[in-house]
């Protein structure tokens, strides 16, 4: 096991993911310095999500025509000079929307491709430490990316949080490369199967009718139900297409009734953990008045949990199994949700904080070490780009949903009360998520 490259590899991830969230800091400078409403204002987070599910099942084919550790590194490079173009070109909205999405495009790549390769550096007995060191990558990220997020929008411009990601994914090519030159042979390229560029097409357009619906919605109601019953009917036939032999999609995994289970929790999960780390910086900022200073301190408490808990859940996973630690991370999850419904102190929020931080960092390491477990050795690769299309398409309807509702429950007059009333209702929307979740692991 070459530490070098599993270090590498972790914080490629750490770097691609942590532009999912880091953007929540600064939303509300971004909408009132170009002007957006709060459905434009959503979509530099949702196109996010939306193309790394469209790119994530590419990752297996990529690595199969090119080799995993070539196309890891090419693509961070891609992600900093992307990142770079945010600083420059941060006046156009259309224009941060397209980095936006070869941002995504990046990171939905790189997150699969990262896992699969660190489970085969990685001897069976110690799989369990290395799911830890991705939890780095997918979650640490994001809980402490706004905390440096906040210090910069309030000392240097909202600008310079979209390229946050750029140093450590250059520094992560630094370190691969180094690792390259001390021994670790680079996975060779194989013959991939055939790419499903009309199930590819067609997931893109499906997710893309997704994020524009709040829009076209907005416009014209009779356009936003046009929409729907177009979007309907093609994820219908994307559907049908995919049960065929070689399509974009492994479907036929889910026949296996132990990755099914883990499938669907993934993507619950995706829902929550998105949607919550969505939401939390919006209530604080705009709901509580606090600053995005105190804002990503507040968070970054929370990262520090979140990797005291990932630490110790990779060892207790590999000691015992992955079942138990991850209906505990599914309750600490469920209980964070329901205290931040029903609080508005700082010291509560910020236990609520703490709490949600030892969920998620109890949920890695276990659903994915249940996922490499759940199917064939050779059908690893598949299925780990299938569950990230699923987590993060879940982040997609989190974060979408939170934003319909923010913005009709905004027109509804609740008197002084009613920051507290609608964030505590979107709260226990996740709670729900999570308590879903976790009967579905059971």
């Amino acid at each position: 096991m070459n530490r070098g490259a599993i270090l590498a590899l972790t914080l490629g991830c750490f770097a691609v993911v942590m532009s999912a969230t880091t953007v929540n800091v600064a939303i509300t400078p971004i909408m009132r310095a170009l002007d957006l409403s709060p459905h434009q204002a959503q979509l530099l987070s949702s196109v996010f999500l939306g193309t790394t599910v469209v790119l994530a099942p590419l990752s297996a084919w990529l690595a199969d025509r090119w080799g995993g550790m070539q196309v890891f590194i090419a693509i961070l490079l891609i992600y900093a000079l992307a990142s770079g173009l945010c600083v420059l070109y941060s006046n156009s909205f259309a224009l941060l929307l397209v980095v936006r999405v070869i941002q995504g495009c990046c990171a939905g790549v790189v997150q699969p491709l990262a896992l699969f390769l660190l489970l085969e550096l990685t001897p069976l007995s110690h799989q369990g430490r290395s799911m830890s060191l991705f939890g780095f990558g997918v979650v640490l990220a994001p809980a402490l990316g706004p905390g440096i997020a906040g210090w910069l929008v309030d000392h240097a411009g909202w600008q310079y949080v979209l390229a946050l990601g750029a140093p450590p994914a250059l520094l992560a090519v630094v370190l691969l490369r180094r690792a390259g030159k001390a021994g670790v042979t680079p996975q060779q390229p194989t013959i991939p199967r055939r790419l499903d560029l009309a199930g590819l097409v067609q997931l893109a357009l499906l997710v893309a009718g997704f994020l524009l619906w709040p829009l076209v919605w907005e416009a014209s109601h009779g356009l936003g139900f046009l929409t729907v019953g177009g979007w309907v009917w093609l994820g219908h036939v994307f559907l049908r297409q995919q049960r065929k032999a070689g399509s974009l999609l492994p479907l036929e995994l889910l026949q296996q009734p132990e990755f099914k289970r883990v499938a669907l929790i993934t993507m619950a999960y995706g829902a929550g953990m998105y949607g919550s780390i969505y939401l939390i910086p919006l209530w604080l900022q705009d709901g509580l008045a606090v600053s995005a200073t105190m804002t990503g301190n507040l968070l970054l408490v929370g990262g520090v949990a979140l990797a005291l808990s990932i630490m110790l859940a990779g060892r207790l996973v590999d000691r015992f199994s992955a079942k138990p630690i991850l209906m505990l991370g599914m309750i600490s999850f469920t209980l964070s949700c329901i205290l931040f419904s029903l609080v508005g102190e700082l010291a509560w929020i910020t236990l609520g904080i703490v709490l949600s931080r030892i969920g998620l960092g109890s949920i890695i390491p276990s659903l994915y070490l249940s996922i490499a477990r759940s199917v064939d050795e050779g059908d690893v690769r598949q299925a780990m780009a299938f569950t990230t299309l699923l987590r993060q398409g879940g982040g997609v309807i989190g974060v979408v949903v939170i934003g319909l509702l923010l913005s009709s429950l905004e027109s509804v007059p609740l008197g002084e009360a009613r920051p507290t009333q609608l964030y505590a209702g979107l709260f226990l929307l996740f709670a729900g998520a999570a308590m879903v979740a976790r009967k579905l692991g059971n």
